[in-house]
């Protein structure tokens, strides 16, 4: 499998090394900024071009979309148009009506698969979690959070990720990831309701201050379709870091990941640690100190071998992906949320899933 990505920052940092790793080739990269993206081309030493509609023109297989989602969309219809498999970041779209635009295409592009690079889903710790998760029952509460200071720095640039307009903010950003695991580990949601909340609310752009429009801190409550109920927090502002955790009870035990750990307790009983040992072996660099953790860059590792295995033939490589229909329903849950919020808080009751 060919790749080409648009946009540098995760592309060049993360995907071009881990995919790399999982002997994939790397055949060009385009973003909005011709020289930044020149200079970050020739550091990992992959061909530059000066849009990224030239990279649709390429021999690649796969378009790895890895810009601000507002540009989703239309990146994403025309890979498709072009005759490319498409690997979409998240979240989705700006909106699920854009995110239900893009279904749309890839239904009308069967012969090619289009996932959101919900990364997690391929990490063994995750899959691990899910089988565990299925023996112990209905499940009654789910808990995950997300907390940690990377944009506590009240000095730190204004960039798209301060502009709720381009679909900036901690609840599309860390949230859609958390709604894609406990849906996929837990079942489907089927109400929302939350609170979105902006704390440093104007950053630093050149040598004026600009408004942040998006949050930064974020508290959700959510209703499960066999019952079970949830709730997630975000911070990106907190005092210090903490490790990522994510824990769900259920009538006959408990499930836990915390961290780079998987923990099961049977109903009554303590914690034991049951993380399963890597499958793959993990590059230098590739576990190194990213802002949120070694996890994504080993899930998109993993997802690379994933991808290879798939090229080679094995067409069931890719059916624990997050697919586009994934995709709309997380950006039907993230809508859901702001509405909620702009609602003082009511319960978001969510339509049936679409196909």
């Amino acid at each position: 499998m060919r790749i080409a990505i648009i946009g540098t920052g995760w592309g060049t940092r993360v995907q071009v090394p881990a995919f790399r790793a999982a002997g994939l080739e790397i055949v060009g990269i385009a973003a909005n900024n011709p020289t930044k993206t020149r200079a970050e081309a020739e550091k990992v030493g992959v061909p530059a071009f000066d849009s990224w509609f030239e990279l649709l023109e390429t021999d690649a297989d796969v378009i790895s979309i890895v810009t601000p989602p507002n540009t989703h969309r239309e990146m994403a219809m025309a890979a498709l148009a072009a005759g490319k498999h498409v690997l979409c970041e998240k979240p989705t779209a700006l909106n699920a009506a854009e995110a239900a635009d893009m279904l749309v295409a890839a239904q009308h592009h069967a012969g090619q698969w289009a996932l959101i690079d919900h990364e997690l889903r391929f990490h063994p710790l995750y899959l691990a979690a899910r089988a565990a998760i299925a023996t112990i029952g209905p499940i009654r509460h789910v808990t995950s959070s997300v907390v940690g200071l990377s944009r506590a720095d009240e000095l730190r640039p204004w960039n798209w990720w301060s502009d709720k307009a381009q679909g900036g903010g901690a609840w599309g950003a860390i949230g859609s990831h958390q709604i894609d695991l406990v849906r996929w580990l837990c079942g489907e949601i089927t109400a929302v309701r939350g609170t979105l909340h902006t704390f440093i609310t104007q950053r630093p752009l050149g040598e004026s201050m600009r408004p942040v429009t998006s949050d930064d801190a974020v508290l959700i409550h959510l209703r499960f379709a066999d019952g079970g109920l949830g709730s997630l927090t975000i911070s990106m502002v907190a005092g210090t870091n903490e490790v990522d955790t994510t824990t769900i009870h259920a009538a006959n035990g408990a499930v836990r990941i915390e961290g780079a750990r998987l923990l099961v307790a049977e109903h009554g009983g303590a914690w034991q640690d049951q993380t399963p040992a890597h499958t793959i072996a993990i590059g230098d660099g590739i576990a190194g100190p990213f802002p949120i953790g070694a996890a994504f860059p080993i899930g998109t590792m993993y997802l690379g071998h994933a991808l290879r295995a798939y090229g080679e033939g094995d067409h069931t490589a890719l059916q624990d992906g997050a697919t586009f229909a994934d995709g709309l329903r997380i950006q039907h849950i993230l809508d859901a949320a702001h509405e909620s919020n702009d609602t003082h808080g009511g319960w978001i009751a969510l339509d049936e899933p679409h196909s």
